[in-house]
This record gives structure tokens, C-alpha cells and sequence, in this order.
């Protein structure tokens, strides 16, 4: 009888109901007969369940749903023993099962799980996650997957943390293939042995196979990793060849290895005239808010001419969109174009520097405003003079405007303002810089242009971080060239015009393979600034990711009138 149970089975009838000598309770009177809690319930949907009380086993076919402790299988078929709480889960041939337990949902062709654990093999799983800032998808398929809840993920080994947490679950994928291609036949995807998945949080996939298409490149002796938190992903083990003027023909590898709370991320390069460069970086998740990441270049220094050993580390507190980061480097090189004419290259160390900046508050239907406040002390140095032990505080605010005129005619204007104050000679710097301009299409030709004017008042302490003040015009172009059996070939070319010094500043000319989920992008950079330089490079961009490209050359400059990177997707 239903008293001998240690759990409690209802079963909610819509068309019969077949048992074995057992009487019908409601709900509410099982319920109270074991005094469980709702949460304790077993509770079978379906348009028809059989029970039979001498075996302790329900059967339960069309369109079938067990709830229990928050999980959730949905099923064509459900087979539940009460005396060892397993379930077995089949769905129609070309449906699936669907597993969900914490707002977070698996599907697969076979489903065996025991309640009482939480434990579970799914045979040809698949999920989707959403990953990235453009609202991405990252599809995860193949092979079996072993479901279990974080605590017993901790309590065996698997993961590490704390193993009371109560909003995770772990998968470990068997025999699968990871891609953000949604094609059945995907442009580029990831085959695994084993991939470790953490909701939420991160995908690793251990020593994965890199094919495009159908083509073989490489098995990877390190982990890939998808930092879905971050929006980004960190690449296993990606090799690149590059040329520019300054330092010649060169190549190497960049790489990572994962774990469940962090990453170790390494690069080694060589090229003609800087000889041989690396980098080691390792991140580590404290807790769900902190963050601490300890990292070294050795790298070369043009100013110099030798190779400089360049130490950092930073422990950084995120949550509801604040973000604060504690800073420190030594010798960082830092290079900027301050103007058309004039070029600042040099060595700082940040020892150290606080940032805190606020979310993105919408101040209208069209706009956004975020804040950032900055406290820290800097040395510098630079070939022949050095400055050291300077304070620097103040504030930056960046404001965005975007807002359809008509169809496929946008404007937009991104303004950004900083006000600094320095413990020497009494300085501060103010600087207002509006990018404003419109984003449209003539049939398949797209094109921007924009105004740019940077307005600067006092002057800085350092130099480094002295603005300079600036007007230029900006225009973009991308139309098609050709249609590709997959994909298509797209010509591109972004400049600025220096309105002051009367001279086109930079021109970036490429040629891009764009499909679904990615896109190739072979470009030539003509650095006609005082000091530039001239790149040629070939990366692939997953547009899943656009921010953290896979790169076989330097990376093309970030586009002026991309969106903020971390703006809300709501318009």
C-alpha cells in the first residue's frame, strides 16, 4: 500500500487509470498521510498512466511530465519505480527527452535518472546556451551525458567549491561535438571525448578536434574553454602567422588550459626583428563575486629595443553589473596615438590602481549612461626623462544614443567625458569626446559615417595619459562581392580624414568570408599616422564572440561604430 513508501507517487489522470487493489487519494490527503512537503511530491502527467501498487512501477505515455525537488523530465514515455525512485524516459522516434532542474533544460534520445540522487545518463544529448554578448547560441550534441547535482559533483572530485551551493548542477559529455553553428552540417565545430559543462558558468572541452567544415585541422593537447559569465572564450592552443613593418614576417601559438573555477593561459612568438616573446596568465575564481588574475610578458620593448620581463596581477569584485578591479603592473608598455603628428610609446607601472564602475542605467527609451570612478599612483618612463610616483583620481562618464530615424537609417552618438586630478604641480585634465553619426543601408551596401571631436582643458602630470585634442571624419563601406556555395565574399574598407592635419590618418582594406556563424576576415592596415604601422592579417571572428577572435595575424582594430561592448541588448 501506499503507506510503506518512502516517498509519495501521484498520479494525475486525464484519460484512465489502471492499479493493482490500490485506493485514490487526492494530493493534499497523501500528502498529509506521509507528512511531505509539496516539494517532496513525485508527480506523473500524462494522457495515460497505469500503476500497479505489488510492483511499486507506473507507466505513464503521451505527452508525459514527472516533477520532483524542482527537476523536471518530460518525456512520450515515462517508466517510475517508487522503490528504487529510478526513472527511465523515451521519447516518439525524432522527438526528445527534455531534462530541466533549476531554470536549466538538457534534451536527448534516452533518459535513465534516479531521484534520489539526482543523478542521470541522457544518450544523445544536446542543449543550447546562450553565449555571448550578441546573443549568441552555443549548441552542445552527441554522445551521453552524466547529469548530476554541484554537491555531489564536489563531494566526488569533480569540480571544486562549495559543496552546499544551491543553484548548480554539472554535466559531463561523452563523444560530443561543440559549435555556435546552428547548420546540421556546422562551418567549424569542436569534437570531444569528454566536455565538462557547468550551467551558468563555463564549457570545457577536453583535448577537442577543430574541424572546418569537414576538414581535420588539429587535435589540441590542452582544454577549450567557453567563459559564458564572460561572454568570451578563451582558445586552445591556436596557432597564428602575422607581418608588419616594424617587426617583420613572425608567428607562434596562443592556448589555454581550463578547470571548472579558472583558466591558465599561455602564448609563445617569434618573429624577424623582436626574436622570441611569451606570456603566462593564470585566472582563478575566488567566489562567486572575486576574481584574481596573476600574469607575466616577456616581451619585447620597441622604445628600448630588448626584451622587457612585464609583471601584473588584479583581483576584480563583480555583481549586478558593478564592477570593481584592483590593478597592479610593472613596465607595462603602453603605446598610443595621441594625434596624427604625434605618438606616445613608453614603460608604466600602476602600483596600485582602483576602478570601480557602475552598470548601464537607461536614461531614456534611446540612451544609456554608465560611470566610472579611478584612483591610483603611477610611475612612468619613456626614452631619456622619467616621472614617478604621481597620483591620479577622478571620473569618466560614457553615454550612448541610438535610435532608428527610418527604416535601415540609424543615428547614433557616443560621448565619453573625464576629469583627472593629479597630486603634482597642482594639474587636473578634463576631455569630452562626441562620436556622433549615422549607421545605413543603400540595397546591400552598408554604410556609417561619423564625426569625431575630442575638446580638451588643463593638461596632465604625466604624459601617458595626456589627451590631445582632435577632429576627424570617419567612413565605412561593406558590400558584396560574390555568392559562395557557403557564405559569401564581402569587400570592406574603414578610414578616418584628419580635419586638422588634412590627411586620411588610417585606411583598413579587407576581404571577408561571411557565413552563419563565422566569419574570415583578411584585411591590410595602411597606418599613414606619424609612427604607424602597417599590418597584414588573417582572423576568424565567431560571431558568437566577436570581442575575443581566433587570430592568424594581429587583430583588426576595434570598429569605432560597433556599439559598447557591454551594453544591455534592450533597446
Amino acid at each position: 500500500m501506499i503507506k510503506n513508501f518512502k516517498l509519495i507517487l501521484i498520479l494525475n489522470i486525464n484519460i484512465n487509470y489502471a492499479s493493482a487493489d490500490s485506493d485514490i487519494m487526492s494530493e493534499e490527503e497523501a500528502a498529509a498521510l506521509l507528512n511531505l512537503n509539496p516539494n517532496e511530491r513525485v508527480v506523473l502527467n500524462a494522457n495515460r498512466v497505469s500503476y500497479n501498487d505489488i510492483t511499486g512501477t507506473a507507466s505513464a505515455q503521451g505527452k508525459a511530465v514527472l516533477t520532483y525537488k524542482g527537476s523536471k523530465i518530460e518525456a512520450e514515455r515515462i517508466d517510475y519505480d517508487a522503490n528504487t525512485q529510478k526513472v527511465e524516459a523515451m521519447p516518439l522516434p525524432g522527438d526528445v527527452v527534455k531534462l530541466s532542474s533549476q531554470g536549466r533544460t538538457v534534451t536527448g534520445d534516452h533518459l535513465d535518472y534516479d531521484l534520489n540522487t539526482q543523478e542521470g545518463v541522457l544518450q544523445g544529448a544536446r542543449t543550447k546556451l546562450a553565449a555571448g554578448e550578441n546573443g549568441g547560441t552555443l549548441f552542445v550534441y552527441g554522445g551521453k551525458i552524466e547529469v548530476m547535482p554541484w554537491e555531489n559533483a564536489v563531494e566526488q572530485g569533480l569540480v571544486h567549491g562549495d559543496p552546499t551551493s544551491p543553484n548548480d548542477f554539472i554535466a559531463q559529455w561523452r563523444d560530443v561535438t561543440l559549435t555556435t553553428c546552428e547548420l546540421d552540417h556546422p562551418h567549424y565545430r569542436l569534437v570531444s571525448k569528454k566536455i565538462s559543462f557547468i550551467p551558468g558558468k563555463s564549457v570545457i572541452a577536453k583535448k577537442p578536434r577543430l574541424y572546418l567544415g569537414k576538414t581535420y585541422i588539429f587535435t589540441s593537447p590542452f582544454d577549450y574553454v567557453v567563459s559564458l559569465k564572460k561572454s568570451a572564450m578563451k582558445y586552445s592552443l591556436v596557432p597564428h602567422i602575422h607581418h608588419s613593418s616594424k617587426e617583420g614576417f613572425g608567428g607562434g601559438i596562443t592556448g589555454s588550459l581550463g578547470w571548472d573555477t579558472g583558466t591558465l593561459s599561455f602564448g609563445l612568438a617569434a618573429a624577424r626583428k623582436t626574436g622570441l616573446e611569451w606570456m603566462l596568465e593564470v585566472e582563478q575564481e575566488l567566489s562567486r563575486e572575486f576574481t584574481l588574475m596573476v600574469g607575466v610578458d616577456y616581451s619585447w620593448d620597441e622604445v628600448w629595443n630588448e626584451r622587457v620581463w612585464r609583471p601584473r596581477a588584479a583581483l576584480t569584485w563583480s555583481k549586478n553589473g558593478w564592477t570593481s578591479r584592483l590593478r597592479w603592473t610593472h613596465d607595462e608598455y603602453i603605446e598610443d596615438q595621441k594625434d596624427s603628428k604625434t605618438k606616445y610609446k613608453g614603460r608604466l607601472d600602476r602600483k596600485p590602481e582602483l576602478t570601480v564602475r557602475t552598470p548601464w542605467f537607461k536614461t531614456s527609451p534611446y540612451s544609456w549612461l554608465n560611470l566610472t570612478a579611478i584612483y591610483g599612483a603611477y610611475s612612468e618612463e619613456i626614452y631619456g626623462a622619467s616621472i614617478s610616483s604621481t597620483t591620479r583620481y577622478g571620473l569618466e562618464l560614457h553615454s550612448y544614443f541610438e535610435k532608428e530615424l527610418w527604416p535601415r537609417i540609424i543615428f547614433f552618438s557616443d560621448t565619453t567625458g573625464v576629469a583627472w586630478f593629479y597630486d603634482r604641480h597642482h594639474t587636473d585634465q578634463e576631455m569630452l569626446r562626441g562620436f556622433t553619426g549615422l549607421k545605413y543601408n543603400i540595397g546591400r551596401i552598408e554604410l556609417a559615417t561619423a564625426y569625431e571631436k575630442r575638446r580638451i582643458w588643463g593638461e596632465s602630470a604625466m604624459l601617458w595619459d595626456q589627451f590631445k585634442k582632435q577632429q576627424r571624419i570617419h567612413q565605412k563601406i561593406k558590400f558584396p562581392l560574390f555568392m559562395l556555395k557557403d557564405g559569401e565574399i564581402y569587400f570592406a574598407f574603414r578610414g578616418s580624414y584628419d580635419l586638422d592635419e588634412h590627411m586620411i590618418d588610417k585606411a583598413i582594406y579587407s576581404l571577408q568570408w561571411v557565413v552563419d556563424c563565422m566569419t574570415w576576415d583578411l584585411h591590410y592596415i595602411n597606418d599613414r599616422a606619424k609612427d604607424g604601422d602597417n599590418k597584414i592579417g588573417l582572423t576568424m571572428s565567431i560571431h558568437a564572440f566577436p570581442n575575443t577572435p581566433a587570430s592568424f595575424g594581429d587583430n583588426n582594430e576595434k570598429d569605432p561604430f560597433d556599439r559598447p561592448q557591454d551594453l544591455p541588448k534592450d533597446k
